[in-house]
């Protein structure tokens, strides 16, 4: 490497120095490994949804968490809520609907022994053109529920790996400004004093 090459390259090198010391941990993207975290969303048990687009969403959430399987003893229990709504758009002069827009409605609680400790909602917006042929809109309804229960399992994740690296970072916290107790005093030094 050059000199200049190396004028210009400094700058990177330090920022990523002072962002390795500072702690800080990217949340999104293959290498945001925090294996505090990861431990934690292994042991989440996702509970069971009704319908076909919940089975979906729990059968894409599950290797999210833990790809290694179900925990066999779980820590957390995660309750999911999915409702979705259609709506025909984009309509044509003689009022037929040449799009679909279907809406995700998600609202989810994290318990620990009945406790709730995170809970939240979000809604994602997906749609699909319509098609003359009958089979092809129900492959891009398929399409389409598949989709959203990728996506929503992909925001659920996060939520609930920033909810524990917030609960880690607040118990450092809390470690690091709570005061040292103070040291016993030994039983010589308590003989001299009621002397």
């Amino acid at each position: 490497m050059s000199a200049r090459d190396l004028r210009i390259l400094a700058p990177v090198f330090a920022l990523a120095l002072a962002l390795a010391g500072c702690g800080f941990r990217p949340l999104y993207g293959n290498r945001a490994v925090d294996p505090d975290v990861d431990r934690q969303l292994a042991s989440i048990h996702v509970v069971s949804l009704s319908d076909r687009s919940g089975q979906l969403l729990r059968n894409a959430l599950l290797p999210r968490l833990n790809p290694g399987g179900e925990p066999l003893d779980p820590r957390y229990e995660l309750q999911v809520i999915l409702k979705t709504s259609e709506a025909q758009v984009a309509l044509q002069t003689d009022q037929t609907a040449t799009r679909d827009e279907v809406t995700y409605a998600v609202s989810y609680v994290l318990y620990r022994d009945k406790v709730a400790l995170t809970k939240g909602s979000f809604t994602d917006i997906l749609s699909y053109d319509y098609l003359p042929q009958h089979y092809a809109n129900v492959v891009a309804a398929q399409d389409v529920e598949r989709r959203a229960s990728e996506e929503i399992a992909d925001e659920l994740r996060n939520r609930m790996a920033a909810y524990f690296a917030r609960a880690e970072q607040a118990r450092e916290r809390a470690a690091q400004s709570s005061p040292a107790a103070p040291a016993a005093p030994s039983a010589a030094a308590e003989r001299e004093e009621s002397q």
